[in-house]
């Protein structure tokens, strides 16, 4: 058994979704010490091959390797409740992509199934998909919604004569890639990370013509993410935002679904979302101006969660000690967690906001002052799971 089946077992009985761990305390879990090797990105990479028997480990309970900051030794952890697809759809990608969304058949004419069709039920809302088309990965989409029965589009037109009629089709939010990525430019990377079954891609880069959607791995998936982040970057951060979005709306359709919140209580959480509400009013009582900006006037201020309001509980939504009144400049940095603040008040900047800040005449080293202990809980959670930069 692998030693590190200690450090799963300890993951699956988190109930929080995130999970900050020193190398210290990992070792005390898994009753030995880490190899040396841990001092290294590749340690830590989200792949579940042999050669990587603790990353096995944690994919298997459910969680995913988020943020590494070796100078410090800690890591932490998030579950894995998204997946990613692989969508080969050369003859149906100008269609799919201006209609928003991804088809297939539920066989071909002949009765046969194929599993890269039955995959399309499988997608779930916030699910990242990559498409690739005529030997290139020309956009990354988020799934918007669960599959629906749907027949053969009509702007298919002649295509997939031996298709069935009847299908399913996924809502996807495409984003187009400024520069499309091609695999074979990075097969040597790409290809130890395709599945074993129902590849999307061939061993030499080529498309695989008889798969449709194949689930890939975290890390293939954020291999593409990191190539598109590199030529299309406005494109990542679309996708980034995007997903953010489609997150936040499942939250809401659950709180408006939900039978046990009375309908009063509803409509503040979800104007809590907003910024708006009782949640604005507590925040206002707490903090009555923008720190960085100095900004009172209430009509230019935005009533912003520390705790990002998707991820809260739903008394955390409306507790105005997780609410910072912001300028909507300022809002946007923190939300998107370029900069964030330590509980003394510094204002911590993630590396490559550092142009905009200046544009904005924002004094990196300035102290907003102290916030209380109330606030510093939600704090702790921005430094860890939002904030882009090195936690101090």
């Amino acid at each position: 058994m692998s030693k590190y089946r200690l450090l799963g077992d300890f993951l699956r009985t988190c109930e929080s979704g995130s999970v900050q761990l020193t190398f210290s305390q990992i070792e005390q879990i898994i009753g030995d010490s880490l190899p040396a090797s841990s001092q290294t990105w590749t340690w830590w990479i989200n792949s579940d091959i042999a050669s990587r028997p603790q990353a096995g480990q944690w994919l298997a309970a459910g969680w995913r390797r988020r943020r590494l900051q070796l100078s410090s030794r800690v890591v932490t952890f998030e579950r894995a409740d998204v997946k990613f697809w692989w969508v080969n759809h050369k003859q149906t990608f100008k269609s799919e992509f201006e209609g928003g969304y991804i088809w297939s058949p539920r066989a071909n004419k002949n009765g046969a199934r194929n599993k890269t069709y039955d995959n399309l039920t499988q997608v779930s809302p916030g699910d990242v998909v990559v498409s690739y088309a005529s030997g290139l990965i020309k956009a990354i989409g988020v799934a918007r919604q669960h599959h629906s029965e749907a027949v053969k589009p009509e702007e298919f037109g002649l295509t997939g004569e031996n298709w069935a009629t009847n299908g399913w089709l996924v809502p996807i939010e495409w984003t187009a890639l400024m520069l499309p990525i091609s695999p074979k430019a990075h097969i040597d990377r790409i290809q130890p990370l395709l599945p074993k079954k129902n590849s999307p891609l061939q061993a030499n880069g080529n498309g695989n013509q008889g798969c449709y959607l194949a689930e890939i791995s975290l890390e293939l998936g954020e291999l593409v993410l990191d190539l598109a982040g590199k030529s299309s970057p406005d494109a990542l951060q679309t996708i980034f935002d995007l997903k953010l979005l489609i997150e936040a709306d499942l939250a809401e359709k659950k709180i408006q679904n939900s039978m046990e919140i009375p309908e009063t209580e509803k409509e503040q959480l979800i104007w809590s979302r907003r910024g708006q509400g009782i949640f604005r009013q507590r925040a206002l009582a707490i903090e009555s101006q923008c720190r960085l900006t100095g900004v009172n006037d209430q009509s230019f201020l935005i009533a912003s969660h520390i705790k990002p309001w998707k991820n809260c509980a739903n008394a955390e939504r409306l507790d105005g000690n997780n609410g910072l009144m912001l300028a909507p400049h300022i809002d946007k940095l923190f939300d998107r967690g370029w900069i964030s603040f330590s509980d003394s008040g510094d204002l911590l900047t993630a590396p490559g906001a550092e142009q905009v800040m200046e544009a904005w005449n924002i004094d990196p080293n300035k102290n907003v002052g102290r916030f209380h202990p109330e606030q510093c809980r939600y704090l702790d959670h921005h430094r860890r799971m939002v904030f882009k930069g090195i936690r101090l």
